[in-house]
């Protein structure tokens, strides 16, 4: 089962510096490597506590953070529409089984027979 993901409608201004590029590279690499959504928060959030000196221009430091933490944010957006449609259809199984399917609660699941004109 494929989900389709939101995506955003104003593009992040800082998509085609090269330093923001490798931070959500880093972030979808460590992703298809095989960590948890909830090691790739724990590092989004010391990356985000890191003390870094502030200067009235951007550094290279932080568009690889916000890199990172945009990538984060987009991938627990599809593992949240993901484990959602999981539910939806463990749910509808469920309620087949006991013989809700036709309960208020689920009647978008209901079929309706048509009859055949031959």
């Amino acid at each position: 089962m494929t989900t389709m993901t939101p995506e955003t409608t104003t593009p992040s201004p800082f998509a085609h510096d090269p330093f923001y590029a490798m931070g959500v590279a880093d972030a979808y690499d460590e992703y298809q490597a095989g960590e948890s959504i909830d090691t790739l928060k724990v590092r989004a959030s010391a990356l985000l506590d890191a003390d870094y000196p502030k200067t009235e221009h951007v550094q290279p430091a932080e568009l690889y953070r916000l890199g990172y933490c945009t990538s984060i944010a987009g991938l627990i957006g599809g593992h949240i529409a993901t484990v959602n449609a999981q539910a939806e259809v463990a749910q509808t199984w469920l309620a087949r089984k006991e013989g809700r399917e036709t309960s208020t609660l689920h009647t978008r699941n209901r079929t309706h027979r048509k009859a055949w004109t031959a």
